[in-house]
């Protein structure tokens, strides 16, 4: 099936969409649009060429980490202040549509925008907050690396470069 990737706006059936999580579900229902036109954050969904229903989900933000907070290879060569991230804050595919890899998609499609960006703004990497061990077992088939005492990974724009083949 061919995904269609499009910024969140009122045109889209949301009240279907159940990825199992009810926080996500209730995200995605009452918080998504309203975010993203404040600007707080930015949610893409996918859908598929033919229905307006939402499939799958994930939003991001900016931010940054500390450096005392990644990992010590990490940290070779950079300032020893907070660098710049862009942060994936929830990602989900609804039920109908787990395990047809969606999921990596959506993935694919954040890291693209990471790339993007960082033509723009500096960005040394993105983190993202796994809901559980599930779900940083995605993450890292991803290339991310769990950081210590956390559910947080990190993966750094060098790497994400090196996988699209940009320079």
């Amino acid at each position: 099936m061919k995904f269609s990737f499009q910024t969140i706006d009122g045109k889209w059936k949301k009240d279907a969409f159940d990825c199992g999580n009810e926080d996500l579900n209730i995200y995605l229902k009452k918080y998504a649009r309203q975010n993203h036109e404040k600007d707080i954050s930015n949610t893409i969904i996918a859908t598929n060429e033919h229905e307006n229903v939402i499939l799958g989900y994930y939003t991001t933000s900016m931010s940054e980490i500390e450096f005392l907070s990644l990992p010590p290879e990490f940290r070779k060569h950079l300032p020893r202040y907070p660098a710049p991230v862009m942060r994936i804050g929830k990602l989900a595919v609804d039920k109908t549509m787990q395990g047809k890899g969606l999921g990596g998609e959506l993935l694919v499609h954040a890291l693209q925008k990471a790339a993007e960006i960082s033509k723009q703004v500096g960005v040394y990497g993105v983190i993202v907050d796994a809901k559980d061990e599930t779900a940083v077992g995605f993450y890292e088939k991803y290339g991310f690396v769990l950081l210590q005492d956390s559910l947080t990974l990190i993966i750094k724009l060098t790497t994400i470069r090196q996988a699209f083949g940009i320079s």
